[in-house]
């Protein structure tokens, strides 16, 4: 169980780095059919928006972090649709994956598609992002895009050089069984933010030495989102950030629950090894926290029998609203591909990019590998599905939930979980930079930390925050588009 852990806190320190995010721009987002008859794409791959495939033999490279298995078997499924075009997937390890695309582009082997890691300012600056704002807007299939996605990857508004790839939701899991024996009830999936609070404070109850919560995700990330219904990290609201109030009321409350016991203990200390009698335990599976803020991807991790038969039941819950909320927006790690400006087939390149995101032929194909693909001692490949659609196809949504544990859980989170905001860095010019150069290394040193340890006050320098992000992005703006 301990080698399982170390893999699980190694897993979430690399995704921790694949944050990201965008800009914003609502008349740049709407897909535009130029011949206003909005005419479905054809099986040769042209529309009335669209200019035909080629027929000729041409090869295209593909690169990105998703599984190898699910990656060749979606690369065959292509190539079958296509039977002209050759599709390499060029494999990279997933550690230093920007400097493997870096000595790649150095070499004039940067892939026809890939995804990127990180600060998009990196791929901007070294021109590897290619324009596909021409195919994005005349596809009628880019409006099929769950509709709080669809305007990220216009950077400056008007070029779209970036499109979701993946979709891996924020999760809150609940430990049901924790919820009976203390007699509380399990909350309504439309719980509120302040509701949360409370129940993680209701659950601390320290004469048994239970806790509330324990963290991967952070309050102090979901709040502005879902109280102010934003676009973004920070309260961003398509124009600029805000940290003077949900942030700083939530990095407050995050530090005095750390404070007072009601988040659990972190991993590895003295605290650790006073609660649990083993510094190196991870909290949830301790049997006795109430909630975990994850990522979906963990669901398949709380369902092994190391968990169940210690009499934890992790169920999954969506982000809560805000508490005055009109949307569903949340937080979710969203991955980014595009196609590169020196590709040699771009119409081509976006098809292959369309197919392994968005598309719908491609998510048909991936629900056919998640539901048959088996490794060489023939149990399946994937567990559970390896992420959610990032379509509003109500045929994939209702498949996909086919492939997943039959609860009232599972189904309460989907209907849920179809207003995704990703976080900030991948997408948002300047976002990275400030979080490098101010957030977690400036005047303040680590500021969630200095918050947490009660040295500052996170309401005393919200403003220069604000003021200071809100610069990074329009210097970022200057230096990246003029």
């Amino acid at each position: 169980m301990k080698q399982k852990l170390v893999f699980y806190l190694i897993s979430i320190f690399v995704l921790s780095l694949l944050i990201v995010g965008c800009s914003n721009d609502d008349s740049a987002a709407d897909p535009i059919d130029d011949n206003g008859d909005g005419d479905a794409e054809q099986a040769d791959g042209s529309s009335d928006g669209l200019s035909e495939m080629t027929t000729e033999e041409i090869t295209l490279t593909y690169a990105s972090w998703a599984n190898t298995e699910l990656n060749r078997y979606l690369a065959d499924q292509f190539m079958d649709q296509y039977p002209n075009i050759t599709v390499q997937l060029v494999e990279l390890e997933q550690e230093g994956w920007n400097d493997h695309l870096t000595n790649l582009a150095s070499t004039g082997d940067l892939p026809d598609v890939f995804w990127y890691m990180g600060n998009v300012d990196v791929p901007i600056r070294n021109g590897w992002l290619g324009d596909m704002t021409e195919y994005f807007n005349n596809d009628p299939e880019s409006s099929t895009i769950l509709s709080s996605l669809q305007q990220f990857g216009y950077f400056d508004g008007e070029r779209k050089l970036a499109a979701p790839a993946a979709y891996q939701p924020y999760t809150i899991y609940l430990d049901e069984n924790l919820f009976n024996q203390q007699n509380v009830d399990m909350p309504s999936p439309d719980w509120t933010y302040s509701e949360m609070l409370e129940l993680m404070q209701e659950m601390t109850i320290p004469e048994q030495g239970i806790f509330g919560y324990n963290t991967y995700t952070q309050i102090f990330t979901m709040a502005p989102i879902i109280n102010q219904d934003a676009d973004g990290e920070f309260g961003w609201d398509g124009e600029s950030y805000d940290l003077s109030e949900d942030w700083a009321d939530a990095l407050t409350q995050h530090g005095q629950f750390v404070r007072s016991g009601v988040h659990a203990p972190f991993y590895d200390t003295d605290e650790a090894e006073a609660a649990f009698g083993d510094r190196l335990l991870w909290a949830p599976s301790s049997g006795r926290l109430a909630m975990q803020l994850d990522a979906w991807w963990t669901m398949g991790l709380f369902a092994e029998p190391e968990f169940v038969d210690k009499g934890i039941k992790w169920v999954p819950y969506p982000v809560p609203k805000g508490d005055n909320a009109e949307t569903e927006r949340k937080p979710a790690f969203i991955d980014f591909g595009t196609i590169s400006a020196s590709t040699e087939h771009p119409r081509e390149a976006y098809e292959l990019l369309k197919f392994f995101g968005w598309g719908k032929e491609g998510w048909l194909a991936k629900l056919d590998a998640f539901e048959t693909l088996e490794n060489d001692n023939g149990d399946l490949v994937f567990q559970h599905p390896d992420g959610l659609p990032i379509i509003d196809d109500q045929e994939i949504w209702d498949r996909l939930a086919t492939l997943l544990p039959d609860s009232e859980y599972v189904t309460n989170f989907l209907e849920r979980a179809k207003e995704p905001i990703p976080l900030g860095g991948a997408a948002a010019p300047g976002f990275q930079t400030f979080l490098d150069e101010v957030y977690f290394g400036g005047e303040y040193g680590n500021v969630e930390e200095a918050v947490i340890n009660g040295e500052v006050n996170a309401h005393d320098i919200a403003q220069n925050l604000t003021e200071m992000i809100n610069q990074y992005h329009e210097e970022a703006l200057e230096e990246l588009f003029w």
